[in-house]
Formats: structure tokens, sequence, C-alpha cells
């Protein structure tokens, strides 16, 4: 099954909408489900109520609610990122990560990902 995704505010819409035309994901951002200027803790119910991955660049905040919520689909964090063009290629390049991940039979829940300033992708279970 393909990993869905919940986009949170501090990226741009523009990387959900990359994401659903170039690469055909379930990808929406906070904006289009109407969580604009909702709490980091909402967003994170909203993305287990609905089985999506939250990517986002503020990692201290989702880093600290997923230890809290060991139960979630994942997270995804961008470290860093620098503008829309960086947004839209590390999104992309995370969310295929997290996708061969599960099409090989591992899992994305519980689980937190990050990609840093070179693009090196990190995977590990939150504790």
């Amino acid at each position: 099954m393909a990993p869905r995704f919940l986009i949170d505010e501090n990226l741009s819409p523009q990387l959900a909408r990359h994401l659903r035309v170039v690469y055909g994901y379930d990808a929406v951002h906070v904006n289009e489900i109407g969580l604009q200027g909702a709490r980091d803790d909402d967003v994170l119910a909203c993305a287990v109520a609905e089985g999506r991955i939250v990517i986002t660049s503020n990692g201290n905040d989702f880093r600290r609610l997923g230890r809290g919520s060991p139960s979630h689909p994942g997270l995804a964090i961008i470290l860093a990122p620098s503008g829309l063009q960086q947004q839209i290629r590390f999104g992309a390049d995370i969310a295929a990560a997290i996708d061969a991940r599960i099409s090989a039979g591992g899992a994305a829940s519980g689980h937190l990902f990050e990609i840093d300033r070179i693009g090196t992708i990190r995977a590990y279970v939150l504790t």
C-alpha cells in the first residue's frame, strides 16, 4: 500500500501538489483540509486518524509529539530546507524513500525519517 502524506504548514502547499501530480501520491497540505494555524498536536492527531505520514520542517515539536504517540503512521522531517525548489526536491526524495521502505515490507509506523541539508536520509524508531 502506498504511503499517504500530510504536509505541515511550514512547508509549501506546492509540495503536496507536486507529490500528487508528479508522483501520484495521496498528499494534502494542512491548508487544504482546514488545519491552517492548527496546533502541532492537532496536526498529528489528524495524521493518525487518516493514516498519513506528516512531512514537516518542525523537527523539535514533531519528534517530541512522535515519542508521545508511538503508533503514529510515521514522521518525515526536512532539516533546514532552503527555498521552494529544495522543499520540493527533498520532499519528493523522502516520500520515495518511505514508499520504497513500505514496498519492501518495512514499516513507516512509529518511525522518523529525516533528510539533511545534503540530501542524506535516515530512518529510525523514536524512543
